[in-house]
């Protein structure tokens, strides 16, 4: 049995106005009220970000979250943190001056908000997260200024550049002792290079060492007594590959990036903007009160068999 979902926001859960579909909303409900199954919210946003999405998705969603890429995890009903872990200031100073001297743009997150260079907002899309919040996003003049006033911990830095810029800094960023670096992640811009074409850029998100999406959910999972077959993960992103190794069940958005797919059990029949977390997880449900009627009684216990990749109807969901 299933006890644990645990959801990506942006192209997952949320739809590209940063809402929840109220298909969503209803889907997650039904499997926590009929089946104890828990929804944990695992984003890369930062945390007050992450407490208003878990706001705003009711009741189920009361109880962890999983922030800034897994750096910190919060037991909400408690206020607790299950782990809290922030970059050190001799990282954030070796990673600013690496940034300087490449010529690359960074930026970085902090509890409450994202902190960007205001020079480099034109590469940015419009992004309704925080005009739905009801705040500015946080364009800064000078980093280094703003960094050194503000004194608060920095879970999440991030390096941005083309594909062929990140990969030349790689190594000099490795070199840097106890960083986690995720994998390139594609970023949508309107910039366009002197042809007129539309650059393709991307970004590392950087952590400290050890700290992913995964060990989260690992460390999440350890003090809940809950076990890897009972995971469900659902992403759609490059910084979910490592959630779906620690997942039983590894659901793909149809709007995700190609590698998460071929690591999926399953793809979503409609994308994030129709509802394909809600679409997937009813047929999901309808499996589990299946499985419920044909209980096998093993040494006096009751038993589900795990719902598997081939049992969930084709008809609303790509295998």
């Amino acid at each position: 049995m299933y006890k644990m979902l645990v959801l990506d926001l942006d192209g997952t859960l949320l739809d590209d106005y940063k809402e929840i579909p109220a298909k969503n909303v209803e889907a997650i409900e039904r499997l926590y009220d009929d089946f104890g199954i828990i929804p944990v919210i695992a984003t890369a946003r930062p945390l007050e970000v992450a407490r208003y999405i878990a706001n705003k998705g009711g009741r189920a969603f009361q109880t962890y979250i999983i922030a800034t890429n897994g750096a910190i995890v919060l037991d909400l009903t408690s206020e607790q943190y299950l782990m809290n872990r922030s970059l050190e200031h001799k990282q954030i100073e070796r990673l600013i001056g690496l940034c300087k001297e490449k010529g690359l743009e960074y930026e970085f997150m902090t509890i409450k908000c994202e902190v960007a260079d205001a020079k480099y907002s034109y590469r940015r899309v419009v992004d309704p997260m925080y005009d739905n919040m009801g705040i500015a996003f946080n364009y800064q003049n000078d980093l280094e200024e703003y960094i050194s006033k503000i004194n608060e911990p920095i879970p999440l830095f991030a390096v941005n550049g083309t594909v062929e810029e990140l990969g030349e800094c790689y190594k000099e960023l490795k070199m840097i002792p106890g960083l986690q670096i995720s994998k390139p992640c594609i970023r949508t811009t309107p910039e366009k290079d002197s042809e007129g074409k539309i650059k393709t850029l991307a970004y590392y998100d950087i952590m400290q060492e050890g700290v992913t999406k995964a060990s989260a959910i690992t460390t999440l999972a350890e003090y809940l007594g809950i076990k890897k077959e009972e995971i469900i993960a659902i992403g759609d992103g490059g910084n979910d590959v490592e959630m779906f190794e620690v997942a039983g069940l590894k659901i793909a958005m149809k709007n995700g990036v190609e590698p998460l797919k071929e690591m999926a059990d399953v793809v979503t029949l409609r994308d994030n903007n129709k509802g394909g977390v809600g679409l997937t997880l009813d047929s999901l449900h309808r499996q589990l009160q299946s499985r419920a009627r044909i209980n096998h009684k093993i040494n006096g216990q009751t038993t589900i068999k795990p719902v598997i990749k081939t049992t969930i109807p084709d008809d609303e969901i790509e295998l």
